[in-house]
């Protein structure tokens, strides 16, 4: 997700104009003539200028979201605008993990996969690293696993795959298996929401909670709902949103 979408939710989030964030950026900098303005605020939102370190810092404070989300989307802006496009800039990041997954899986070792959850990225490589067979053992792993992160890995993987071609059984998969969907669930939140793994949990699994978020969280998954790359993510996105539609537009004001 660009940076500059990002800013602009939590921004709306706050119910704070461009000029609101910028004095808000100009307190927590203390110095209100080097801050950006309206205008550098809308410029960061229309994606025409990308904030640099030093205000990254402070749009996390501000904004209250995580400095190291704010800056790997930036870097991520940076590459993609270096004409980099897509699976080749998560290669550069994810490109030697993604091989030795793919190496494993083709080799029949779920080893790689039972240990943590791995990452968008990564699996976003991995799939196009996967052939026939290899496509065949994550389905296995996917419906039989000992593990749920071993399941919920090879889901991942298997959303992302060119084409889509395991669509629907991920989706059943999610639909049925109660621990894979909570670990895909946490990690979709926590991806598009920009909130750590333990706030990711909780919206996951109790979305009422966060009543007084839910125009934001509406805003997000609405946007990964489409994606065309990960079957899961555009599952998980879709239920969420059915989870938040009677909270939506109540958010205090």
């Amino acid at each position: 997700m660009p940076i500059g979408q990002l800013i602009r939710d939590l921004r709306t989030l706050k119910q704070w104009t461009q000029t609101q964030l910028a004095e808000q950026l100009a307190l927590s900098a203390g110095d209100p003539t080097g801050a950006p303005g309206r205008d550098g605020v809308k410029r960061w939102e229309s994606g025409k200028v990308i904030p640099g370190k030093h205000w990254i810092g402070h749009l996390s404070r501000v904004l209250g979201v995580s400095h190291a989300q704010l800056a790997a989307e930036a870097t991520l802006d940076r590459v993609n605008r270096r004409a980099f496009l897509g699976l080749s800039t998560l290669a550069l990041s994810h490109g030697q993990l993604a091989s030795e997954m793919a190496a494993s899986i083709a080799g029949r070792d779920p080893g790689p996969l039972t240990g943590v959850q791995t990452t968008h990225g990564a699996d976003v490589v991995t799939a196009s690293l996967t052939d026939k067979t290899s496509t065949a053992n994550l389905r296995g792993w996917m419906l039989g696993g000992d593990v749920p992160i071993l399941r919920v890995n090879a889901a991942g993987i298997l959303a992302k795959g060119p084409g889509q071609g395991y669509a629907d059984t991920v989706a059943r998969v999610l639909a049925h298996d109660e621990e894979v969907r909570h670990l895909y669930m946490t990690a979709v939140t926590s991806r598009v929401c920009a909130v750590d793994w333990t706030t990711a949990g909780r919206i996951a699994s109790q979305p009422s909670a966060y009543a007084h978020r839910a125009d934001f969280l509406a805003t997000r998954f609405a946007k990964e709902a489409l994606n065309p790359q990960d079957s899961g993510a555009r599952w998980c996105s879709s239920v969420m949103l059915r989870e938040l539609s009677p909270m939506i537009g109540r958010s205090p004001a």
